[in-house]
């Protein structure tokens, strides 16, 4: 049989392991070749005219509080001018000033949030949407969870997009772009303030005098941003590889807590309790050790960067209290010195402020990239499949088929198999040997493996799989399902519930419950009976539909089925040799080969 004999895996499905620090991880100009990408695509989608304006007011609100910083700074070296000159007849009016500058200030900063949280939600709204039609698209969402690809890809979308694309902390990375070009355009203002109170600076070497334009205070605070942002990165770079492992190790103990949730029903029959909190435990413990790892990884940071700033108040007073001492320059210039200093190398040393939320932000964009592989992973399909093509009275044709595990091992050969419309086929054979997973091949759902499967597209299809999907929602939401609630009257859905003897759900059809949990498995089976006789499907492909119904109850089902949606063409799995009679045609798998032949019908 010709074909690939074995699928390869995706490139990243090791991504939980780089996540975990057991594997090394993807080269650096990979990674940030993908943050720019990702960071600029909203920029320029469909929403780039109110993208665009909005960061052009986040901009220019920034500069204005630059300019704000200028006016205190200016303010501040009046006030102490006024104090320092007993000039009484002035502070009435310095405070006006003050109180008008931090009005200004406070505006400003209102407007700033307001302009910053709307462009954060719509760039939100504008990527969760981009990476939801990604997820959807081609059953990625099925076949990230089948081969194991990622983890939590829901924790990805919903949080590491959050975090990236906020600017509540300003730490987004378009915040930190503008905070770039705000901080030099600070540092410019408050560089020219300090010159006002710098001495030249120069260095005897070789017996030559080198001067340095500038002073000495510009000098002294290029030369300590410089010393500190060397210093505050050596010791922040195990922050970032622990604050990823938390994000991992924290996905994984939410989906342990949500699985025990869904599950409680048979952890509770199977007095499981002590094995599930063993492992919720453990999940957890992995938790405690990264939190300890993490915790002294960012004690160090912390108090680099303390140190950091604390000593950047003190600098610029040693340097400019000798000049008032000898009545060079006035207290209030001590005073503004002191600010501009600040300010200066706050604004060269801005990328020391922001690197815990850079690292949270480099940690964010990792997991993402990793969702990103999965989404664009395209493996090659060793089984074509095609919905439509069919001859005119053919439902299903398969042809040379092979299915094969993920990791190329054969689970199944089908040299030929053609279903017409009208025929019912009952596929048969031991558990594991490949049934349900020829239905997966039949629906488009199954990639690995050879051949080629054509489905009619002549009327509709319906797939109802062992467990059946009941969305959140009205128990009328889960009947009607896929279509609307509204399609269907209520008269019709309370017949329904009576005809599949669920009837005394009849006055809770409206009830927003969890009905996946309230349900039964076999009252579940009879939900998608009623869904049967409300869609009335031409071709009708069910998976052990009857495996939690009592003989009569599966009996009634099926009798139900040919009557209601007679003509029908039909294809299920059962293991219940007393429903094979409701079929005309048998298809029984052993032993990794197909075996086909017409059931002799008894009166």
């Amino acid at each position: 049989m010709s074909g690939q004999r074995g699928m390869p895996f995706p490139s990243n499905i090791q991504e939980s392991r780089r996540e975990a620090g057991l594997q090394r991880p993807q080269p650096r100009r990979e990674r940030w070749v993908h943050a720019w990408g990702l960071t600029s695509r909203y920029f320029r989608s469909e929403d780039w005219k109110a993208a665009w304006l909005l960061i052009a007011c986040y901009v220019g609100l920034e500069l204005g509080t630059v300019y704000i910083f200028l006016l205190s700074n200016n303010w501040q070296r009046e006030f102490f001018d006024t104090i320092e000159q007993r000039k009484a007849g002035l502070f009435l009016s310095v405070i006006l000033t003050f109180v008008m500058i931090a009005a200004l200030e406070v505006g400003v900063s209102l407007i700033s949030n307001l302009v910053s949280w709307t462009l954060s939600m719509r760039w939100r709204r504008w990527l969760t949407n981009w990476y939801m039609n990604r997820w959807f698209a081609r059953d990625r969402f099925y076949e990230i969870e089948r081969l194991g690809m990622i983890d939590n890809p829901d924790q990805r979308i919903a949080e590491d997009i959050k975090a990236f694309t906020s600017f509540v902390q300003g730490n987004s990375i378009i915040g930190v772009a503008i905070g770039i070009v705000t901080s030099l355009t600070s540092a410019v203002s408050f560089g020219a303030i300090l010159l006002q109170t710098s001495s030249p600076l120069a260095i005897s070497f070789g017996g030559h005098n080198i001067s340095f334009p500038g002073g000495d205070l510009i000098w002294f605070a290029i030369v300590y941003v410089l010393f500190g942002s060397v210093f505050v990165t050596w010791i922040g770079r195990p922050y970032i590889r622990r604050r990823m492992r938390e994000q991992h190790y924290e996905a994984d103990f939410r989906a342990g807590l949500i699985h025990v949730r869904r599950n409680s029903e048979q952890i509770a029959f199977s007095r499981t309790e002590v094995v599930e909190r063993q492992n919720l435990l453990q999940a957890f413990d992995n938790i405690r050790r990264n939190w300890y790892r993490l915790m002294w990884a960012n004690l160090g940071l912390n108090v680099g960067t303390g140190i950091y700033q604390r000593v950047m108040g003190v600098v610029p007073l040693f340097l400019t209290v000798p000049k008032f001492f000898a009545k060079q320059i006035s207290f209030g210039q001590v005073m503004a010195s002191r600010d501009a200093f600040t300010q200066f190398t706050s604004s060269l040393s801005y990328f020391v402020q922001v690197y815990p939320g850079l690292a949270e932000q480099i940690a964010n964009i990792n997991r993402l990239k990793a969702l990103d592989d999965s989404l664009d992973n395209e493996r090659p399909r060793g089984i074509a499949f095609t919905a439509g093509g069919t001859a005119a009275d053919v439902a299903l044709t398969v042809e040379n088929l092979e299915l094969r595990r993920p990791s190329g091992e054969t689970l199944l050969a089908l040299p030929d198999w053609t279903v017409h419309e009208g025929e019912r086929w009952v596929i048969e054979g031991p558990s594991g040997a490949g049934k349900t997973t020829l239905l997966r091949a039949i629906a488009g759902l199954w990639p690995d493996g050879a051949g080629a499967v054509r489905m009619t597209n002549r009327g509709t299809a319906m797939l109802v799989p062992q467990r059946l999907y009941l969305p959140l929602g009205t128990l009328k939401n889960a009947i009607c399902f896929p279509d609307r609630p509204e399609d269907h009257d209520d008269a019709t859905i309370a017949a329904l519930l009576e005809r599949v003897r669920l009837g005394m759900h009849s006055d809770a059809m409206h009830a927003v419950r969890v009905w996946q949990d309230e349900l039964s498995p076999g009252e579940q089976q009879r939900v998608a009976l009623a869904r049967i006789l409300l869609q009335r499907p031409k071709f009708l492909v069910v998976d052990e539909a009857t495996s939690a119904l009592d003989a009569e109850n599966a009996t009634y089902f099926y009798e139900t089925v040919l009557a209601e949606v007679a003509g029908a063409t039909l294809i299920s799995v059962v293991h219940d040799e007393q429903l094979a009679r409701y079929h005309t045609n048998r298809l029984t798998i052993c032993d990794g080969n197909a075996r086909l032949q017409p059931i002799r019908m008894t009166s």
